[in-house]
């Protein structure tokens, strides 16, 4: 059926999940016009205005007002619908709060002139370190590799912002981006945070209206990031086995229903370690997914900014592998890589964001268009000390993963004792999770009810598979490195309760309300008992 067509900066809403949203936001414009409040902004200032929040918004709003804490507020509100590593930024702020850090950061007269980035070859070198080398590579923590001694002096020359001879010299060898074994610093650019750099990049390869293939479900912020500013169109991608990644038959199937609705597929979404499964892409899928877009004539952008969270599961399940690896560092112009401070190192109010790509008039196109969200540089210059020290991130990352692993295993462990199915992840700070057995109704109604019950019950808010684009109502995403293991424990045990007493009352969802619930938020551990850690944390390096 042909929907009629939006302007393309209009909320265009191809899932059917989003309708309602759709009516609700027409009546509030319909309403502001009426009323004369409309005219203060432009069309375009009033769909910015009024579009709605997450579906979470205001439970999350709840757990900043009343956060849970074991001791002093036990029953307060616990917020595991927020994809941020907390569990690593004390040990990162240790790392930054060094005096010779602060010096790097204002000490020298460029940070306070207009200059061209001067974190580029620091982020090159650490793309090419911790994204491109190849198995058997032998990295020492002082940052030089064996077979190639020239490691140590680039690594000089990315703390100063200045690419040394010898890598001019391997340039003019090479020509530009024919080298597999580097990452050339002039194919880097910077950008404040993904979702910048994301609008940006689909402002210069897509006209407005075009369709981005996203398979679904996936990150809800997408939504926001493709249409604000780009002006282009979300679209789902139902896939038939998140395992395995989108089939070429899962990815035609939408192109082709795009273009049945007068839209124009231009580029291919893709997140690796994927949100919100936590599943890793195998090289293979993503060389199929590659080969199918160039067929097309597509662009596909990879987000890898959970590339350094992958934790292993160890089952049979591969270890991640960059699309830039993966590649052969052969992106040519048509595919291109995502990565940011966010996740990985917890830092996601750096607004730091970084895109690899060997198209060189995409990347001249936002040398303009960044000007608008770049990088300060004082910011460039202590990122830029960060990413060159070897020895801390190894030990930052390898504690990360540690700590990911805990919680993972304490969030999973429980999930199987509540006999709640699960997607085993391999990476990414998250766990997603069917409720839909426990559901009133097997519909997205009766998900909100859950959630609803969830969030008021148990004072726990979760991401509901709807805001994510899953067509199986009951999916929940839970995000289990936002709080300590210490408060994630007391939420899994309320969710533990509350699904054993709506098992025990059959459904029968009449009978439960907050006088019948009103010990939920009271279960738990008792203060002074903890289970025994599947891990244990006291030797890290930054343990608490």
């Amino acid at each position: 059926r042909r929907r009629r067509r939006r302007p393309p900066c209009d909320d265009e809403f191809d899932d059917s999940l989003r309708e309602r949203d759709v009516l609700a936001m027409d009546g509030a414009l319909e309403a502001l016009r009426e009323s004369g409040a409309g005219d203060s902004v432009s069309s375009r200032g009033l769909r910015a205005a009024i579009r709605p929040p997450a579906s979470y918004w205001n439970g999350f709003m709840l757990c900043l007002q009343d956060p849970c804490d074991p001791l002093a507020n036990p029953e307060g509100h616990i917020a595991l619908c927020v994809a941020e590593n907390k569990l690593v930024q004390e040990a990162l702020a240790t790392r930054l709060m060094r005096p010779d850090t602060a010096m790097t950061a204002f000490s020298q007269s460029d940070v306070y002139s207009y200059n061209g980035f001067l974190g580029l070859s620091a982020v090159a070198y650490f793309l090419e370190r911790r994204f491109l080398m190849t198995d058997g590579d032998d990295v020492s923590t002082t940052g030089s590799v064996t077979g190639d001694e020239n490691t140590e002096i680039r690594m000089e020359g990315a703390l100063t912002g200045v690419r040394s001879n010898v890598t001019e010299e391997r340039d003019m060898d090479h020509g530009p981006g024919s080298d597999p074994d580097r990452i050339d610093p002039e194919h880097v650019a910077l950008g404040s945070g993904c979702g910048s750099l994301l609008s940006n990049v689909l402002q210069s390869l897509c006209n407005a209206g075009d369709a981005v293939l996203i398979p679904a479900p996936y990150r809800a912020a997408f939504d926001n990031d493709v249409r604000s500013i780009a002006c282009c169109a979300p679209f789902p991608v139902p896939v038939s086995d998140m395992r395995k990644g989108p089939s070429k038959e899962d990815l035609e199937a939408a192109a082709l229903r795009a273009e049945r609705l007068d839209q124009r597929v231009r580029v291919l979404l893709l997140t690796n370690p994927h949100d919100p499964t936590g599943v890793v892409y195998r090289p293979s899928s993503l060389r199929r997914v590659v080969a199918w877009a160039r067929e097309r004539k597509m662009h596909v952008i990879v987000d890898e900014v959970y590339a350094l969270s992958v934790h292993e599961d160890g089952g049979p399940i591969p270890p991640f592998k960059s699309v830039v690896r993966v590649l052969r560092n052969s992106l040519r112009d048509d595919v291109h890589m995502l990565y940011s401070l966010s996740k990985d190192f917890g830092a996601g109010g750096f607004r730091f964001g970084v895109l690899y790509s060997q198209n060189t008039l995409l990347l001249r196109a936002l040398a303009n268009l960044n000007i608008f969200s770049g990088v300060s540089h004082p910011m460039q210059r202590v990122v830029s000390e960060i990413l060159t020290d070897d020895q801390f991130v190894d030990s930052f990352l390898s504690d990360a993963r540690a700590q990911l692993r805990w919680s993972y295993t304490l969030c999973a462990r429980k999930l199987e004792e509540m006999v709640v199915p699960f997607f085993p992840a391999t990476g990414g700070l998250f766990l997603y999770a069917d409720f839909s057995g426990l559901l009133p109704e097997f519909s997205f109604d009766g998900e909100e009810r859950f959630a609803a019950l969830v969030r008021d019950a148990a004072r726990v808010v979760l991401t509901p598979g709807s805001s994510m684009h899953d067509k199986r109502p009951g999916m929940f995403r839970l995000c289990y490195a936002w709080v300590t293991p210490d408060v994630l424990e007391i939420a899994m045990e309320r969710l533990s309760y509350l699904v054993t007493k709506i098992r025990r009352n059959h459904g029968n969802w009449d009978a439960l309300d907050l006088s019948t619930l009103s010990d939920v938020t009271k279960c738990g551990m008792p203060l002074g008992m903890r289970r025994n850690p599947s891990i244990d944390l006291r030797g890290l390096t930054h343990a608490r």
